[in-house]
């Protein structure tokens, strides 16, 4: 097992992706750039949240 950060993001509530980092930098960079996002689904305005993780992963993962 090794140490990774994985960045989590809802789009209302709801899972909208996961993406596994090898460094908080990383992570933080690209939570500060998606959350708080708007996307308008027909007539409906919903957010992003996204937020870092640390996490343990096996060794064979790749990491961004």
């Amino acid at each position: 097992m090794k140490p990774a950060f994985v960045l989590l993001c809802y789009l209302a509530g709801n899972p909208a992706g996961q993406l596994h980092m090898s460094n908080v930098n990383n992570c933080t960079y690209f939570k500060d750039r998606l959350a708080n996002q708007t996307v308008k689904i027909g007539e409906e305005t919903q957010k992003y949240d996204c937020y870092c993780k640390l996490v343990n992963v096996n060794k064979q993962m790749r990491l961004w």
